[in-house]
């Protein structure tokens, strides 16, 4: 029977391991095995060479007449040790061998004693002594137990030798089997190997080795065999291979090229109009095209806005047709996948000679059509007019997608560009409004209900009441005026990383020269700077801090402080008239500067928080977290 899994290398080698352990391990354990009966058998010899010894002891006790106790005691004692030289020890070890003849020496043994234990216990009462002949019979009888012990000890050592022996064949043999398997299966497979590689190295290409039996080698000699022929056909065919790898190198590092100056180019353009001209233009001198035109997609109108052209007759940009998309043959290549090409000639299956078009009056028979995409959706199309039909290969035809898609990325860049800058102008738009509302619109509310209270001082002719009037209106007039400057001020700051500090001192400057309040600006810390952004909105609530103070906290002194550890917190603390936070929410809509400032702070995503006291203090905390922090 053929043993399929042999075939393995590995598979034999562990098959062989198991087998010479196991048998290294069998012969091992009978080895212990046999020396552990014979140290067992040594004791009991030695045990029994003592009975011989109390045997002839108790004999000259009793000739001597050693007294009763003194003997009784020797009896106790050989008695002790003939029941432990049956019973054996392993702990010693000591252990009789389990023979036939080894078990009957032992009965008679037992049996002789039983009957000479009695003389000598009558000898020692009576104060007699033992005849020596049964001492002697006894003595004979133990010497014929040693001896019986010692025959199977022989024959113990004999096989324990055997064993040893045969431990030390298997190691010599197990070796020499190993040397040759290590040959036969390993050595003479990789000298084939080598021979083969030698070959090969010598010019002889398609060299083959003979396929080893076992999996492993014949893995290997199939790889090697395939690796030959493999040169030998790319030597044969070397520099058509090297003629059309440099090809495709050429043709890829163009596309890169390509790639890289048209995205360098379009990088600097503003509008969509910039961005299809300047790439229509690069197009145009890539593909001998006639004309070229980019046009981009309006859907929910059903039209295409003409945004670049290249050699474009008149009649073609104006014409109503060439505007919507179900009217025209470009717009209708929209609603097919890939680039598309139009005849006009009727010369191939994909022909629209239907009617004279546009195109066709104006000498273009072939058109090819290139979707402008981005993230899956169609932006607009690229037309490339021909007087004859143009062959693209197809690295062309990927080189102008991949440029198409990359005009997409960057009319939606232009895209959300201007979206940013409208969102932002709102934004600020809003923030304004809400600024003019907390402070002028409020001024004027007052103004506006002291010149009526002034017209009915004027009808009841009360020149006390006009004057108090009149007064509270250049005082109302005044503060107007300066808010309108604060917000003026305002809105004009613009900052950078290195005009931070001085920006805040200069807000604490402006602050003291118009309230004649002390401020003291306190820094700690030395860690990143914030980003332009974050700086810019920590100005505008530290502007409208302060001028929440200046209107209404009549503060003795104010201390800014802007703690840059880990996180960037600024803490703006008054001695002012404090106020009860609560009473802010129970306002209509709140307090308009306060929501400014949550706006702000929201917009970089800082926390604001707000404490205060009626008649004690009033402290404004705005906390940026690290993980929020901008390295620029």
């Amino acid at each position: 029977m053929r043993f399929t899994f042999l075939n393995s290398l590995s598979a034999r080698l562990k098959f062989l391991t198991v087998v010479w352990v196991s048998a290294a391990l069998a012969s091992i354990i009978f080895t212990l095995l046999l020396s552990w009966r014979l140290e067992g058998s040594a004791a009991a010899i030695n045990d029994a060479g003592s009975l011989r010894m109390q045997a002839y002891r108790l004999g000259l006790m009793l000739r001597e007449q050693h007294n009763v106790e003194h003997i009784d005691r020797k009896i106790a004692q050989f008695d002790t040790t003939l029941q432990q030289l049956e019973r054996g020890d392993p702990v010693r070890p000591l252990s009789l061998p389990d023979t036939p003849e080894v078990r009957q020496h032992m009965e008679s043994l037992k049996a002789e004693w039983q009957h000479i234990k009695l003389q000598l216990q009558s000898a020692a009462h009576n104060r007699t002594g033992v005849e020596e002949k049964y001492l002697n019979q006894f003595v004979a009888s133990i010497d014929d137990l040693v001896s019986a012990v010692e025959i199977v000890n022989s024959r113990h050592t004999y096989w324990l030798r055997l064993f040893q022996s045969g431990l030390m064949a298997m190691v010599l043999i197990g070796a020499g089997v190993m040397v040759v398997l290590l040959y036969l299966w390993i050595i003479r497979p990789m000298e084939e190997l080598q021979n083969g590689v030698e070959r090969i190295h010598d010019g002889k290409l398609g060299t083959q080795v003979p396929i080893n039996e076992l999996a492993e080698f014949a893995q290997l000699d199939k790889g090697f065999n395939q690796m030959s022929k493999r040169l030998q056909q790319l030597y044969a065919n070397l520099e058509h291979e090297v003629a059309e790898k440099t090809r495709d190198l050429a043709d890829k590092n163009y596309t890169l090229q390509t790639l890289y100056s048209f995205s360098r180019f379009l990088n600097q353009t503003q509008t969509a109009a910039e961005a299809g001209t300047m790439f229509l233009e690069k197009i145009m001198r890539l593909i001998p095209a006639r004309a070229g035109s980019i046009r981009l997609l309006d859907f929910r109108r059903h039209r295409m806005d003409l945004v670049a052209h290249q050699g474009l007759p008149d009649t073609l940009q104006n014409a109503e047709a060439c505007q919507r998309l179900e009217d025209c043959f470009c717009g209708k290549t929209v609603q097919q996948s890939g680039w598309q090409p139009i005849h006009f000639d009727g010369r191939t299956e994909t022909s629209v000679a239907m009617h004279t078009t546009g195109c066709e009056k104006s000498g273009f028979h072939y058109l090819q059509v290139f979707k402008i995409r981005h993230s899956h959706k169609d932006l607009g199309i690229m037309t490339l007019y021909f007087d004859e039909e143009y062959a693209f290969n197809t690295n062309t035809t990927h080189l102008l997608d991949s440029l198409c898609n990359l005009l997409g990325l960057v009319l939606t860049n232009i895209r959300l560009a201007d979206e940013s800058r409208q969102l932002a102008v709102l934004q600020e738009r809003n923030l304004m409004a809400q600024g003019l509302h907390d402070s002028i619109a409020q001024t004027l509310t007052f103004l506006n209900l002291q010149v009526q209270m002034l017209e009915s001082a004027m009808a009841a002719g009360n020149q006390n009441q006009m004057s108090e009037n009149l007064q509270f209106i250049k005082d109302g007039v005044q503060e107007c005026y300066e808010d309108v400057r604060e917000l003026l001020l305002n809105f004009r700051t613009k900052i950078s990383k290195k005009e931070f500090a001085e920006a805040v001192q200069t807000l604490a400057a402006r602050f003291r020269q118009q309230t004649q309040t002390d401020i003291e600006v306190v820094w700690h810390g030395d860690g990143p700077n914030l980003s332009s952004e974050q700086q810019l909105q920590f100005i505008f609530i530290l502007q409208e801090s302060l001028s929440n103070i200046r209107k209404h906290a009549q503060a003795k002194s104010v201390k800014v402080t802007l703690d840059n550890e880990r996180d960037f917190v600024m803490t703006i603390t008054d001695d002012g008239n404090g106020f009860d936070p609560a009473s802010l929410e129970n306002l209509s809509g709140g307090h308009v500067g306060l929501n400014i400032m949550r706006e702000r702070a929201l917009r970089i995503h800082a926390r604001l928080d707000l404490d205060s006291q009626p008649g004690q203090y009033t402290q404004v905390r705005l906390t940026l977290p690290q993980e929020e922090r901008i390295l620029i």
